[in-house]
């Protein structure tokens, strides 16, 4: 009862850390998104294998943002609900997520199971430097700090780190990112420092009317640490 008592605490502030801050405005917003992905990818590796439907809904409000996001393959072989906090200033932001990835297929959905070991919650922390208005360059360092990240040698975290430094450019009306994320260490990432996440991805929105336009994605991506590329296609509404 008591771990569960830690998770509820620790999901309340989650989703209720904006409520906390000191109310200079009332810009308050809420935000629903759905994306569909041939491939959900991240960080190098590719999670499931066919269609990925990814719903998000967000809260913001002075600098701070709260919410859901989750993915779901449509052959039922990955599933993923994540939850998140972040608080951005300027061209800093922080952000900590709660991934929650149940083994597939879900028979048991253990989602208040945090006991070290057991539990499929990884909380990972993320910080961003990113201002395009000033130049094309950002970095992001991630690491995670407990759950599911364990060293099957010593049963201890390995606090997995990783690091992606991007270029972002225009052609034309299409947006390009090229990304080079790598682990410094041994870690859930690789089995050593290693380069798995290197690739491009460009975002182009087409208007279908004067009133609606449809936001299109495509993403290339090389683990040189697997040797396997992947390339996904995708579409936001």
């Amino acid at each position: 009862m008591k771990r569960l008592g830690l998770l509820i605490l620790a999901h309340f502030l989650l989703l209720a850390a904006p409520c906390f801050a000191q109310e200079t405005n009332t810009s308050h917003e809420f935000d629903a998104s759905l994306d569909i992905y041939t491939q959900h990818l991240w960080r190098g590796f590719s999670n499931g294998t066919s269609v990925s439907l990814q719903p998000a809904v967000e809260y913001n409000f002075n600098g701070f943002t709260a919410g859901a996001w989750g993915a779901w393959c449509i052959d039922g072989s990955y599933t993923e609900l994540d939850l998140f906090v972040a608080y951005k200033k300027g061209a800093f932001s922080a952000t900590l997520y709660d991934y929650f990835c149940p083994v597939n297929p879900v028979e048991k959905f253990e989602f208040f199971e945090i006991t070290e070991g057991q539990t499929k919650h990884t909380f990972d922390l993320n910080l961003e430097y990113a201002d395009p208005a000033r130049h094309p360059f950002s970095l992001l360092i991630a690491t995670m700090l407990y759950g599911d990240d364990l060293n099957p040698e010593t049963g201890k975290n390995y606090y997995s780190t990783y690091a992606e430094p991007a270029a972002n450019f225009s052609i034309g009306k299409t947006d390009f990112k090229a990304f080079a994320g790598f682990t410094p260490a041994k870690s859930y990432y690789a089995g050593k420092a290693a380069f798995t996440n290197t690739g491009i991805s460009a975002s182009h929105t087409v208007k279908i009317s004067k009133k609606f336009s449809l936001p299109l994605k495509a993403i290339v991506v090389h683990n040189p640490d697997k040797q396997r590329t992947y390339f996904s296609l995708g579409v936001n509404f």
